[in-house]
């Protein structure tokens, strides 16, 4: 570790996942290098990933334009810190500077600037390489004296951007629970139903309402008449939702990042089976200089409610919706029968849609690669990974009313002092678990050992059950409104 004007530079290498902080490869090599602190007030490092792209392309006679990016977030340590701290960014997109083709857009938690997204300003794929990213720290807002020295970190998630639109949630075919117009009447084919605003939904067996195809007591249940209200986001706003699953890597980073008491509540590999650990399914440990995976690009599981939600606050973004989920996979396309993510109702041959040890392939979006090349890669619509198989991810339910009061509040990058997520109005688990089975979590899109119907798109199994415990087959990532969009 060498020194630099006021502060201490951590040198990145991919090369060496067991050192204490250092940056792992993700699932497209997305590369973090050169970081250091420039002035008193900014932050500057190179950044780069393979597999990038922005396009453009028409359907339905309507132009769409998706990309990839990058969210950025900065954590700093002083001297004598029991554990590292969120970087206050500047909220001025203009105080942040990139090279040319790119575009900075910082992302806000009320009116604090978390992070930013770095994507591309004109279409174009393919390996983007970004030297001298600068970002603006407000040193003065995180209470840094002037001339104190602080570590840094600059963490990166590859995301993809869901544009806003229309689009439908529901089945062609006959799924557990799936969502349907009011209108539909058991024993009838499904009718899907379309989201066409953010407004307040009725929730309802009637028709122009929200419902589902399973009543009361069921773990896939739509929950009891009433209200979706308007700040539930229902994923016709612009958002952005992570590429991959939060991978072993990255979980290492953000325990290696937590005080000692905090970390205790997220680390709970001890107790896996063997089986299910080593060298086999998990591989995040703990070793004299911090913890590690051997396996980093895996996708993390044998994480509960908690563990996900705590993540996702520390990293400030937010669990995405069961009706977001939908829209990230199928896009403004109508249902197809028994629908898969990536577009049809027949499996594909890949080794990594049984078994969570295999990375899916490199997605981009159907504007790119069509219909041939989405079905071989297993990706949705906007080039979103494993979203069909692979593992179970958690969503935020409609069918009970404590995922009804969620709103699309995100993360800002610290927890409470026992290592929980404290964002207002997120789902907790129910402590009556499982006599109080639904707390307003679920599950959506796998897992990897189940049959084939739980795979499908808008299959619903467990959508409304939050089982607060960890399970070899549960995984998770995460979602953030896009700059200007409606979420706070």
């Amino acid at each position: 570790m060498s020194k630099t004007t006021r502060t201490f530079l951590i040198v990145i290498s991919a090369a060496c996942p067991a050192a204490l902080f250092a940056r792992v490869a993700g699932a497209a090599d997305l590369n973090v290098a050169n970081v250091e602190r420039v002035g008193a007030d900014h932050v500057r490092f190179d950044i780069s990933w393979t597999n990038s792209w922005r396009a453009s392309w028409t359907e339905a006679g309507a132009k769409v334009t998706n990309w990839d990016a990058a969210w950025i977030f900065v954590k700093y340590r002083t001297k004598g810190a029991a554990s590292w701290s969120h970087a206050t960014l500047s909220s001025r997109n203009a105080d942040h500077s990139a090279p040319k083709g790119a575009e900075i857009r910082a992302g806000l938690t009320g009116d604090r600037a978390v992070g930013v997204f770095l994507h591309r300003s004109a279409d174009g794929k393919g390996t983007w390489t970004n030297k001298g990213v600068k970002l603006k720290w407000l040193t003065k807002d995180d209470k840094l004296a002037d001339g104190a020295e602080a570590e840094l970190f600059v963490h990166a998630l590859e995301m993809v951007y869901v544009p806003r639109g229309a689009f439908y949630v529901g089945s062609e075919g006959k799924v557990a629970g799936c969502f349907t117009e009011g209108s539909w009447e058991k024993g009838d084919p499904v009718i899907p139903f379309k989201i066409t605003g953010e407004a307040e939904l009725k929730v309802a067996p009637e028709r122009g309402c929200l419902y589902g195809t399973a009543g009361l007591g069921a773990a896939h249940q739509i929950g009891p008449v009433g209200k979706l209200p308007a700040e539930f986001p229902k994923g016709f706003a612009p958002f952005y939702c992570m590429k991959y699953e939060v991978s072993q890597g990255r979980y290492a980073e953000f325990l290696n990042q937590l005080a000692a008491k905090q970390t205790e509540k997220r680390y709970p590999f001890p107790t896996i089976p063997k089986r299910f650990s080593g060298n086999g399914i998990h591989t995040v440990r703990k070793t004299a200089e911090g913890f590690a995976a051997t396996k980093p690009d895996r996708a993390v599981n044998w994480v509960s409610w908690d563990d996900c939600m705590a993540y996702l606050d520390w990293a400030g973004l937010r669990p995405m919706t069961e009706l977001e989920f939908e829209k990230a996979c199928r896009g403004p396309l109508k249902p197809v029968k028994d629908e898969y993510a990536w577009g049809t109702g027949e499996l594909i041959e890949a080794a990594w849609l049984w078994a969570p040890l295999p990375q899916p392939p490199a997605p981009l979006p159907m504007g790119i690669c069509g219909p041939e090349g989405r079905i071989k890669a297993g990706c949705t619509y906007w080039g979103i990974a494993a979203m069909s198989g692979h593992l179970r991810e958690r969503t935020v339910t409609v069918g009970h009313i404590e995922g009804r009061r969620f709103t699309a509040v995100c993360g800002d990058g610290s927890l409470d002092e026992t290592g929980m997520a404290n964002v207002p109005n997120w789902p907790g688990p129910s402590e009556n678990w499982p006599a109080a089975a639904t707390a307003g979590g679920g599950f959506s899109g796998g897992p990897w050992y189940k049959d084939k119907a739980r795979l499908r798109v808008s299959d619903r199994f467990l959508s409304s059950c939050l089982r607060k415990q960890r399970d070899r087959s549960y995984g998770f990532r995460g979602v953030r409104h896009a700059p200007g969009g409606k979420s706070k």
